[in-house]
Parts: structure tokens; C-alpha cells; sequence
């Protein structure tokens, strides 16, 4: 149980349908029944992610999500190896510009989708 990320997509459900406060509620319960600290895994060999303010779902809802699966963010762009969401202004060539499906994609198929299929091209 400890390697799920709040498995199964009702309560998956419950965080795409917009209500923070029941996802976090159902995710703190999770963490409580679980034996050991709570620590997803889904996104633990992911390079640190940069979430665009402008995402949707919110920046916010899509960085929880992205720490209870195990994964980095920063909230500083150039520390960043990959960049969820709509991006403004000049992009950089080692940065990989991704949609933020692809985080909610990965975490309803419980496997990390291929990168590929989620770039944002300018």
C-alpha cells in the first residue's frame, strides 16, 4: 500500500473533479492507514518539474499530486529538468515542456506515460 498514490480512480475522481479539500482529506486517510510514512513512488525517477502558474488544473492541486507520487518540484524554472504547463517567453533546449495531462495521464494509468506524447510545442 505504501506505493500508491492514492490509488484507484475514485479518489483520483475526487481530485479532477475539483474538490481540493476532499482529495486531500481522502489522502491524508490513506497516509494515516498506511503502515510506515506515506511515500508514493510513481514519479520518484522523474527529473525535478517546474509547474506553470498558468496550469490547469491549478498549480497548486497539480504539485501536491506530484509530491504525494514521489516526485521533485521547484517553484524556480531554471532549476528545473522538465516544465508542466503553458510556458511564456524563450524555452530552453535541455528542458522538456510537457502538458499537465501527462501528470494526471501517469497517475490514472499508474505507470509514467511516455514524455512523447505530451510535449508542448511553441
Amino acid at each position: 500500500m505504501s506505493s500508491r498514490v492514492c490509488r484507484g480512480n475514485h479518489l483520483f475522481g475526487v481530485f479532477w473533479a475539483g474538490s481540493g479539500r476532499a482529495h486531500s482529506q481522502l489522502c491524508r486517510q490513506e497516509r494515516h492507514l498506511s503502515a510506515g510514512q506515506y511515500q508514493g513512488t510513481l514519479f520518484a525517477d522523474q527529473p525535478t518539474m517546474f509547474i506553470s502558474p498558468a496550469s490547469d488544473p491549478p498549480r497548486a492541486k497539480l504539485w501536491e499530486l506530484v509530491l504525494l507520487c514521489g516526485g521533485r518540484v521547484t517553484g524556480v524554472p531554471r532549476q528545473a529538468s522538465l516544465f508542466i504547463g503553458p510556458c511564456q517567453g524563450r524555452r530552453k533546449e535541455t528542458v522538456t515542456y510537457l502538458s499537465e495531462k501527462w501528470i494526471l495521464d501517469s497517475v490514472t494509468q499508474h505507470t509514467v506515460c511516455a514524455c512523447e506524447d505530451y510535449l508542448l510545442r511553441q
